[in-house]
């Protein structure tokens, strides 16, 4: 039988004289817009292709979102659900269809169970379209310009006008039912991100100058806003500070290498001024050369504190009750198999980085990722003190080549 959260929040009562992990920074509340997270973790948007081939909630999908409720997370945030089944990266994608009776009913009682078996958790969806990231074997690549490693379909302005129409109407359908938010994803290489990239120079609506390429996101979230004004619905952003490839995020042109992160905070505090009170950050993409950017292993443990840094230069430049989750930081784990051998364990885990960080201001969250696979129940181990029960990651990457093959994502290790 399913624990229930007050079976919980008992559980942390009784612990409290046993042990300091309630007095530390990663478990004190924190205000989110008009919503308050229980704690500082915030479980990662891990797209996992476990729904069945037309895009449906599957065993599998269930149980794995119902034990990241009953985990302990502040906040969990849904993994990357497209809009239209027509174009998309995974084959077994979850879907979210407006038009499909069937489909909103299905989302209707997810999130009704959720929401009633554990209230506790603020919950928000992530929106994505895959853009030029779509898979041909099974779906149509659209691209906003052709680049001779993927290429695809050109779109036009009237299909991104629809696009933020779809954004806009699954927003205002997921606050109905009951949802607390929506993240957009302007990162990794998918279509967001496609759009802001500098590499977008055509001359038309969405592209060439940054005005015309930041239109796309900040209409998105401006008519968000509007269709739910509502601030205990939440509008954040997962967003790449820098991409880490030629023209791409973060990057100084179209053709450019050279990091510059000038677009990237006018996105985030335009985004703020119209009505975004979180973002998560991230790194790289999708593409080989950005791989490890986005999730350092052991053989690019610096990549870690690029992380790290990044959250804290967004966090410093934003509001200072805009909420920064940072994300990239599953390889600390305990400590001890990060490679960085010449820093004593005790001073190089999740949690003491978290602990840190939080605890300065640096970034208000930590976003648990590929160790959510590895662990669902890690916050609410730390939160009782049973940091020895925890199974952590070993940043192996096999849920990525599983992800990669198409295949469902798991944890290879503890999920066999």
């Amino acid at each position: 039988m399913a624990k229930t959260t007050s079976d919980s929040a008992t559980r942390r009562k009784n612990n409290m004289g046993n042990g300091d992990n309630l007095r530390t920074p990663l478990s004190r509340p924190l205000k989110i817009g008009a919503l308050e997270a229980k704690n500082r973790f915030c479980i990662q948007p891990m797209e996992c292709g476990n729904g069945d081939f037309k895009g449906r909630f599957t065993e599998n999908t269930l149980k794995r979102y119902e034990n990241l409720f009953r985990g302990g997370a502040g906040v969990i945030v849904m993994e990357s659900v497209t809009l239209q089944y027509e174009s998309r990266a995974r084959e077994n994608q979850l879907l979210l269809d407006m038009e499909d009776s069937d489909n909103r009913k299905m989302w209707e009682h997810f999130v009704k169970d959720m929401k009633t078996k554990y209230p506790e958790p603020v919950f928000i969806v992530q929106l994505n379209h895959s853009g030029e990231l779509s898979d041909t074997a099974f779906s149509k690549r659209v691209c906003v310009k052709p680049r001779k490693e993927y290429g695809g379909e050109l779109i036009d302005a009237d299909y991104v006008d629809k696009t933020i129409k779809q954004y806009v109407e699954a927003a205002r359908f997921l606050y109905d039912i009951g949802c607390d938010g929506v993240d957009l994803k302007f990162c990794h290489g998918y279509l967001g991100a496609q759009i802001l990239r500098p590499y977008n120079d055509r001359v038309w609506k969405y592209g060439g100058s940054w005005e015309k390429r930041s239109r796309f996101a900040f209409d998105m979230c401006e008519k968000i806003r509007k269709a739910v004004n509502n601030p205990k619905f939440l509008i954040g952003a997962k967003v790449s500070v820098y991409e880490g490839i030629a023209g791409g995020q973060g990057h100084a042109g179209a053709g450019k290498e050279e990091i510059n992160l000038s677009e990237t905070f006018a996105l985030c505090r335009g985004l703020e001024e119209r009505g975004a009170s979180f973002f998560i950050e991230t790194l790289g993409n999708a593409e080989t050369a950005g791989w490890e950017l986005m999730c350092p292993n052991k053989n690019t443990g610096e990549n870690v504190y690029k992380h790290m840094a990044m959250a804290s230069n967004l966090k410093a430049g934003l509001k200072s009750e805009t909420v920064v989750i940072c994300s990239g930081l599953s390889l600390l784990a305990e400590g001890k198999y990060n490679e960085n051998h010449q820093i004593p364990s005790v001073e190089n885990s999740l949690f003491h980085w978290g602990n840190c960080c939080v605890g300065r201001g640096s970034f208000d969250m930590v976003a648990l990722g590929r160790q959510s696979l590895a662990d669902p129940f890690l916050p609410e181990k730390y939160l009782e003190g049973r940091e020895s029960d925890i199974h952590w990651c070993w940043c192996c990457d096999g849920c990525g080549r599983l992800l990669a093959q198409q295949e469902p994502v798991k944890c290879i290790v503890y999920n066999k």
